[in-house]
């Protein structure tokens, strides 16, 4: 049974996972277009991955702005808020979107550079609720077993967005409302804040 550090700890191949999808190319499914929006996100994380002309500085940049382009941060941050987002204020939220975006991208970029040969094969996709979750395996050069990941889209306009990532069964945005109810249990949406910048100094 996946443990909770276990699954912290693999919330990392996220990162990995997207650099993965351009070296898996296109799928039998790529015509549906939920795939094909995960294959082409994939596309462009290796491409930001593979070129090494760049500042380290200027790959976070260009990763931030995929990042942004790719996953729904407002809906999101909406669902890991919980119950605290009502007593919250719009600058409070506003803030919060701001920190928890640049954190989530701050540690993914850092993940991109551990990419070391693994592989992301799509396997289909298929409507679930008001969403569209598009089914995925990581594949280990060193042949360990696969790890399921599955990539929960939202309708937006002129395609798709990531609004979570759920990887052997667990979901990246209920293991970090769990975390952050944590804290705001103790402190509010502030104490969330404040851990947020202080993780991220330079936000």
């Amino acid at each position: 049974m996946t443990t909770r550090r276990q699954f912290i700890v693999r919330l990392g191949g996220i990162g990995i996972a997207l650099a993965g999808l351009a070296a898996a190319g296109r799928s039998a499914n790529a015509a549906d277009s939920a795939t094909a929006f995960i294959d082409d996100l994939g596309g462009k994380a290796i491409s930001t991955l593979a070129d090494k002309s760049v500042t380290d500085a200027e790959r976070e940049s260009r990763f931030r702005a995929l990042f942004l382009s790719a996953f729904d941060v407002e809906t999101i941050g909406q669902f890991v808020l919980g119950r605290y987002r009502r007593g919250a204020t719009p600058e409070q939220i506003e803030e919060f979107n701001r920190l928890y975006a640049e954190d989530v991208v701050r540690t993914y970029s850092r993940r991109l550079s551990q990419y070391a040969g693994e592989k992301l094969v799509t396997l289909g996709s298929q409507p679930q609720d008001d969403e569209t979750v598009v089914r995925s395996q990581i594949l280990s050069p060193s042949g360990q077993k696969p790890v399921s990941i599955d990539w929960r889209l939202s309708k937006a306009s002129g395609g798709f967005k990531v609004v979570d990532v759920v990887i052997e069964n667990l979901s990246m945005r209920s293991a970090q409302r769990e975390d952050f109810s944590s804290v705001m249990s103790a402190g509010g949406i502030d104490a969330l804040i404040a851990g947020l910048r202080k993780k991220n100094p330079a936000s």
